[in-house]
């Protein structure tokens, strides 16, 4: 992802205009506690860790099985005297949940696995095979694995700066917008992307290669079961966007107008149905603010630490943190697009009428 240097320059600016109350020192002090003996159980329970992650792993391959044989067999029975509406009704619907699973499991792998390593644990020759399957089963989305690690721990350790190439705190609604257009998760018509490099390279070529052949044996199959028409818009017109579509609005609006400050520069989702939904799951991100808190711990305590540090939070704090329950994301979604427009045009039209005068 490229930085804006107006983009970085607009964020410093924001948060030298806007009142924002932090987290306290006691605040930190105590979320560092719960999360140092978090990390702890799980270093001391490997066993117990891998068979989670395992289940859950087994639990989203099974359900995208489902909602691509069972649902659609449901929906369409034997196909004969349907209409093509109907067909096309359950292929967007079928399509949409299996790019939403597809996304929940590439978060799940770039995100815990490639960049964190924290899928399996184990250093023998089987905990080592897990660990390179939890890396790279986001190939099987066109996502590379190898270019967002590196992207992700630049942006832990150089938040905020022109470092930080997964650079999030302000960004311009046009580069959000243009993600929309048809199949921008492969071709640049916007550099708001994180999950592939712009160029190719070897790696993203082997997920291209991987995420092509998965998709075209479910297209082979659902073609023999369901016809060609429900084929062609699951695999070829809903899968590619669906998903990628969630990825950017999660990443639009986790940091976006946040201050550049690590510890207090995102936001969470919760664990509700946003969270779930735009988050990737429980599992993907939805409780972003501790983890960038306590980076080492694995996705089921990070919501453990979540529900503790909202325990801890002033009225004010939760207000800027979290979102409040149903309405929370579109509300949150619409100050997003109304600042990062407003705000630019307005600095120019201050800094305009305080040049000087003859």
């Amino acid at each position: 992802m490229k930085v804006h240097a107006d983009e970085l320059e607009l964020a410093r600016a924001y948060g030298e205009t806007s009142a924002f109350e932090e987290l306290s020192p006691e605040q930190l002090r105590a979320v560092m506690y719960r999360g140092r003996s978090l990390y702890h159980w799980f270093k001391e329970h490997p066993h117990t860790h891998n068979l989670i992650n395992g289940a859950l792993i087994l639990g989203l391959f099974a359900c995208d099985a489902t909602t691509l044989v069972v649902l659609p067999s449901w929906l369409l029975g034997n196909g004969r005297g349907l209409s093509t509406g109907w067909v096309l009704l359950a292929a967007l619907i079928a399509g949409a949940a299996h790019s939403w699973l597809g996304y929940s499991m590439a978060i799940f792998s770039l995100h815990e696995g490639a960049a964190h390593n924290l899928i399996f644990c184990g250093i023998g020759p089987v905990g080592r095979a897990a660990q390179f399957v939890g890396r790279n089963l986001c190939r099987l989305t066109a996502a590379d694995p190898e270019f967002y690690a590196r992207c992700h721990m630049a942006h832990h350790a150089k938040f905020g700066t022109t470092d930080d190439s997964e650079f999030l705190n302000f960004i311009r609604p046009r580069r959000y917008w243009l993600t929309f257009l048809p199949l921008a998760m492969t071709l640049n018509y916007s550099d708001f992307i994180i999950h592939r490099p712009p160029s190719f390279t070897r790696s993203r070529a082997i997920s291209a290669v991987l995420a092509l052949g998965y998709n075209t044996a479910w297209a082979y199959l659902l073609y023999r079961l369901f016809g060609p028409l429900f084929a062609l818009v699951t695999i070829a017109v809903v899968t590619p966007h669906v998903g990628f579509y969630m990825d950017r609005l999660r990443q639009f609006t986790e940091h976006n107008l946040m201050p550049l400050e690590n510890r207090n520069g995102a936001r969470s989702f919760g664990i509700g149905m946003w969270g779930v939904l735009v988050g990737g799951g429980l599992w993907g991100q939805p409780c972003h603010l501790v983890h960038h808190l306590v980076a080492s711990i694995p996705w089921y305590q990070q919501i453990q630490l979540h529900l503790y540090l909202k325990r801890l939070m002033t009225p004010r704090q939760r207000r800027q943190f979290l979102l409040e329950p149903f309405t929370g994301f579109p509300r949150l979604l619409y100050h997003i697009l109304r600042e990062t427009h407003k705000f630019p045009r307005s600095r120019t039209e201050l800094q305009a009428g305080s040049g000087p005068t003859l």
